[in-house]
């Protein structure tokens, strides 16, 4: 049998793994006759670290693609004997390596898009979520444009200052007379006027007046300020009306929006114009599809755009992670025709949720179906991946559900007229019992669970409803941040149907609020527990939570492997002793770092497996989808010194053997 014949037989008969090995092993009298038919595409010259385990080869010097698939891998000698005259040759720059494409544990893709729409959202944020260029970058043409360049709001008179400015320029006749603004982050705000203090001991919109603040920016603009979390979002009184909220508390609740979840101190927030969990998604959704309609075609644009971003940086499969149904709608139709599809570089796993509705029967209908219409469609680049439930919200946004007391207490969260049990502990989105009863209709509808939850009670609550029903065969269930899990409740979780994934950058970017302000060093330092889950026999994900924190794996990647904590000039450290730049600590669960070949699994084969895709994704072996990131230089070799990947750039990558190459060197890294 001719050697080529035997590589092809192996590879139909399901030994992938042989297969890779003949190919690997450069047979000295190899065949060199080109397959029936040639591969579509072959990467040469390079190092293909496969992420497989063995026997699978650890790594190569190219591979072949056939119909979206890798169907070779071997030397770049045995790999170009295998091309015809139609056969796209690559090799890339000089120490480049390709790794299995980057898969989106959790994150909000759309979001990404909505926010880089400069015409319609103001940036208030002091985190890089866009990979915007620096003043000093020959890239920022305008020094003082915080559109188009990365300025950080420093404190809440910057945050004023941009508002009133965007409202001077609204045109009150035009389609879409608002101001939006995006990631407002009260925690990570430093001293401006009049304020000595950090963070919610100044003034901020988070204290129970904000509807009055926004009010003397514009009585007359309606005004939205979005939070950084996506759990709270904050309005003037023009933005109340028109979202239809109850405004006053006398109102008449039948011809009002009212919340879904804690209604009656939802109600009493939103008449400050403070918008918590569902009103905030409800907001936000709102004025979006305002802006949408009043541009059309722009939804299409912006849903490229944001994929255009995350493949940038490597993703070749992104989450929608909180999907309501008009946004799955949304994706089919912005991927509807084979052209639009061909442009669109990487695949979307979409994860119902409704949070117009406290009925999850609606969630799940919604779930199948989409499930239902992308199958008659047999659009290869949307599928419906999952259902999702909120336990609680944020921490840093005093909305996550606490068995202890919060560090500091500020307005309103202090204030008995609201919150009468004291010291205020958050409030639950849904509790024990709600999230067992979802957990078992999305298993009966074929589909696995997202549980997103922050707060200790919230965390404590959400594994004991993981232990009530498995998932369908197959499937993961999916427990979503959990940053103070503790080992007895990882020892809970079955490692067998649930993976356990860690928002890692918020390691960098909240450490230092989180440690000094919110929740106190003894439940900060070791936040996210990465190590020890593994250690636990889970299996472990890093993700993003776009547009919490920026779309950037590698920059995931490296926050576990350093667990660095970002010391902002305008918001001082007050005691390093206790809340260090590395955030770690021998107490507790222990130190929390791990390798940056962890953190590559994480994105890959770990990844493959949450979605139940380990069979066709996750690594590169024959056989796979041809899911692939091209990478400047091996992230492997720089174990010793992870402060250098920094220095990597994403060159391009594969999706399902579509190549998406970068036209030039990418801001690959969003700290300032």
């Amino acid at each position: 049998m001719r050697r080529n014949d035997l590589v092809r037989e192996l590879m139909g008969t399901g030994g992938r793994a042989v297969a890779a090995m003949v190919l690997a092993l450069g047979l000295a009298n190899a065949e060199t006759t080109a397959p029936d038919p040639p591969p579509d595409a072959i990467i040469v010259d390079t190092t293909v670290v496969t992420m497989a385990a063995a026997p699978a080869a650890a790594t190569a010097q190219a591979l072949a693609i056939t119909g979206g698939k890798i169907s070779a891998i071997g030397t770049t000698a045995q790999i170009k004997a295998l091309a015809g005259p139609n056969t796209q040759v690559y090799a890339p720059p000089a120490g480049a390596a390709l790794l299995p494409g980057f898969i989106d544990p959790h994150s909000h893709m759309s979001g990404v898009g909505f926010y880089s729409d400069t015409a319609h959202w103001i940036d208030v944020s002091n985190t890089n979520l866009l990979f915007k260029p620096l003043p000093g970058d020959a890239a920022c043409k305008d020094h003082d444009d915080p559109q188009t360049c990365f300025i950080p709001v420093r404190n809440q008179d910057d945050v004023v200052a941009r508002l009133t400015k965007a409202v001077a320029a609204v045109d009150p006749n035009g389609p879409t007379p608002y101001v939006l603004a995006f990631n407002y982050d009260p925690s990570r705000l430093g001293r401006g006027q009049g304020c000595s203090g950090l963070g919610f001991q100044c003034i901020t919109f988070e204290n129970g007046e904000s509807r009055k603040q926004l009010d003397a920016v514009s009585a007359t603009v309606p005004i939205l300020v979005a939070s950084e979390s996506g759990h709270i979002a904050y309005v003037n009184t023009p933005a109340l009306k028109l979202l239809g909220i109850c405004d006053t508390p006398g109102a008449n609740k039948d011809s009002c929006y009212t919340p879904t979840t804690n209604r009656a101190v939802e109600t009493e927030l939103a008449i400050s114009g403070q918008l918590d969990e569902d009103l905030a998604l409800y907001a936000i959704g709102f004025f979006q599809a305002k802006v949408l309609k009043a541009n059309p075609g722009l939804g299409d644009r912006l849903l490229l755009r944001a994929a255009q971003t995350y493949a940038g940086h490597g993703f070749t499969l992104a989450q929608e992670g909180a999907a309501a149904p008009d946004q799955m709608l949304m994706y089919i139709a912005a991927l509807d025709t084979p052209a639009k599809r061909a442009a669109f570089p990487l695949s979307v796993a979409l994860v119902a949720y409704d949070a117009a509705s406290s009925d999850f029967a609606r969630t799940i209908d919604a779930a199948k179906k989409v499930r239902e219409a992308l199958k008659l469609a047999r659009n290869p680049l949307l599928h419906v991946a999952a259902v999702k439930t909120f336990a609680d919200g944020s921490t840093q946004g005093y909305t996550a559900y606490m068995n202890q007391p919060y560090l500091q207490l500020f307005p309103p969260f202090n204030e008995r007229r609201l919150f009468p049990k004291q010291p205020y502990l958050g409030l639950p989105d849904v509790d024990q019992s709600e999230i067992a009863a979802r957990l078992k209709a999305a298993h009966a509808a074929g589909f696995p669970m997202l549980i997103h939850q922050n707060g200790d009670a919230a965390i404590a609550e959400s594994v004991a409803a993981l232990a009530t029903s498995a998932p369908p065969p197959g499937r993961r269930d999916v427990v979503i941040h959990a940053p103070m899990i503790t080992a007895a409740q990882l020892a809970a979780l079955n490692p067998k149907q649930t993976a356990i994934s860690f928002l890692m950058p918020n390691v960098y970017y909240y450490g230092l609020p989180e440690c000094q302000q919110v929740l106190g060093p003894a439940n900060s330092l070791n936040m996210y527990p990465i190590a020890s889950a593994a250690k636990a026999g889970l299996t472990t994900t890093l993700h993003t939570d776009s547009p919490v924190t920026p779309p950037a794996p590698l920059f995931a990647i490296w926050v576990a492997a350093t667990r660095t904590a970002q010391q902002p000039s305008w918001y001082p450290n007050l005691d390093a002793t206790a809340c260090p730049a590395t955030m770690t600590s021998t107490q507790g669960l222990g130190p929390q770092a791990i390798s940056i070949r962890k953190g590559l699994e994480a994105y890959t084969v770990n990844a493959a497996w949450q979605y139940g895709l380990e069979q066709s994704h996750g690594t590169l072996e024959v056989g796979k989808t041809a899911d692939i990131v091209l990478l400047s230089a091996n992230p492997l070799d720089l174990e010793k010194n992870p402060d250098r990947l920094r220095q990597v750039q994403i060159v391009g990558t594969y999706s399902q053997g579509r190549q998406f190459l970068n036209p030039a060197p990418a801001r690959n890294w969003p700290a300032e």
